[in-house]
């Protein structure tokens, strides 16, 4: 089993500073699309092998049954930028209460359903994402996301033996909405070459400082 490529204690710290920018951009947007306030818990960073990935992600999410979507994201400059995919993760009750929070009405149909999973997705993904990548100097494209499913077990959320990576970063950024049931997760997943690129990035960075 090859070693996990991770970070010096420099680029952790580095990093974590990039994506709380990212993630408190998205959390704004969030908190202005629903007209209320947004907790954001300190983000979890983690490296993993795709034989584990089932069960590294039920315990980074820690139910069992979620609605996710699903978006890859890559470097506008080519192969020497970050790249990766974003899954945007809620549960049935977070979904219901975004309804709510929404004013929707109760006969919302499945189509709808899924069309509001993909706004939400596309608002917090490009928010934090584009966070990111400002912050490493990078710019980044996406393809369109897609609905992974609804209400669905976890260990369907992403297929092992479809997976083009052995190991990953996972970064997961937590939103929650103060005094109401609602709560996503966003995930970011970049392979090797993206792990090696990134750190190159922190790297840069951390000189001029």
């Amino acid at each position: 089993m090859q070693d996990l490529i991770g970070f010096t204690p420099g680029q952790k710290d580095g990093f974590e500073e990039i994506v709380n920018i990212g993630m408190g951009r998205a959390g704004d947007s969030l908190a202005r699309l629903l007209g209320v306030f947004v907790e954001l818990t300190a983000p979890s960073i983690r490296f993993v092998l795709s034989e584990n990935i089932t069960a590294e992600l039920h315990d980074l999410i820690g139910v069992d049954t979620i609605s996710g979507v699903r978006q890859g994201f890559f470097g506008a400059e080519g192969n020497t930028g970050i790249y990766g995919e974003a899954i945007t993760i809620f549960t049935d009750t977070s979904f219901n209460e975004l309804t709510v929070l929404l004013a929707f009405d109760d006969d919302l149909t499945d189509r709808g359903k899924q069309e509001l999973l993909l706004d939400i997705s596309n608002l917090l993904n490009g928010a934090c994402l584009n966070g990111i990548a400002e912050q490493l100097g990078d710019v980044l494209g996406y393809s369109a996301p897609c609905v992974i499913g609804q209400e669905i077990p976890i260990y369907e959320l992403l297929d092992q033996e479809q997976l083009s990576w052995e190991h990953a970063l996972v970064l997961k950024v937590n939103y929650k909405v103060e005094d109401r049931s609602f709560t996503c997760d966003l995930l970011l997943l970049m392979p090797e070459k993206a792990i090696e690129m990134l750190t190159t990035k922190i790297d840069r960075i951390l000189e001029k400082l």
